[in-house]
């Protein structure tokens, strides 16, 4: 894997796969020669392999079924090695398809073991593809009072200040609501440098919105609109 096939260009996703199944050749067929070098006749246990067969089958069902997702991971590469994904609320970079499992990696530099069938069977959002532009959405509460077209000026400006966000696509403002506890606005930027740390981004334009409003004269949502609304002031 990383050598002869690492030389030879091939992604890293299937690398790994060829490497996993050559794995699980070698050991089978080392298994069988070591039993037949010993003099063990394989026929004799055929009735016996069946039952055990047949018990391993009820009971390791999980890990059969995990077991051949990982092989379906491998081979239709829906999510690889390197590639940040969002699945059961978890976020993070995926660092090892093996077997039984595949292992994340948080933000906060923490291991998440994940079976290899709730990425088959479950809905997973894989942030890598099919690119590394990435649109992010951050809502905005203010009063009612606000003036809205000042409101998107001043979150226009605050996108355009931002040396990661992208001019095109060009930054959007969304006038989604006007709830009873303030009016809703959501900003929607983009970036292809902010994949895995987009918290930073999030804060940095936090802040500048939060000086371009107050600049401005908008007038934050009260605390209490915005509990009623069931969503903190700023997220």
């Amino acid at each position: 894997v990383d050598r002869v096939l690492a030389r030879r260009g091939f992604e890293i996703g299937v690398r790994e796969a060829i490497g996993a199944i050559l794995r699980y050749v070698v050991i089978s067929l080392g298994a069988l020669v070591i039993l037949q070098a010993a003099g063990i006749d394989l026929t004799s246990l055929n009735v016996l392999v069946g039952a055990i067969g047949v018990g391993l089958g009820f009971g390791l069902q999980n890990i059969t079924s995990n077991f051949f997702s990982g092989l379906i991971l491998l081979f239709e590469r829906p999510i690889r090695i390197g590639d940040r994904v969002e699945i059961a609320g978890c976020v993070g970079e995926v660092r090892e398809i093996a077997a039984r499992a595949t292992t994340l990696v948080t933000d906060e530099n923490v291991a998440i073991i994940v079976p290899n069938s709730q990425f088959v069977s479950e809905r997973v959002v894989n942030w890598s593809r099919p690119g590394t532009l990435t649109a992010y959405l951050i809502p905005f509460y203010v009063s009612h009072t606000s003036d809205p077209e000042l409101v998107r000026q001043a979150l226009l400006a605050a996108a355009g200040r931002h040396r990661d966000v992208l001019q095109q696509p060009a930054p959007e403002v969304e006038f989604v609501e006007a709830g009873l506890g303030a009016l809703r606005f959501q900003l929607q930027v983009w970036s292809r440098e902010h994949l895995k740390t987009a918290g930073t981004l999030k804060s940095d334009l936090n802040f500048e919105v939060w000086r371009q409003l107050v600049s401005a004269g908008v007038t934050i949502a009260p605390a209490h609109g915005a509990m009623a609304l069931g969503v903190p002031l700023v997220q």
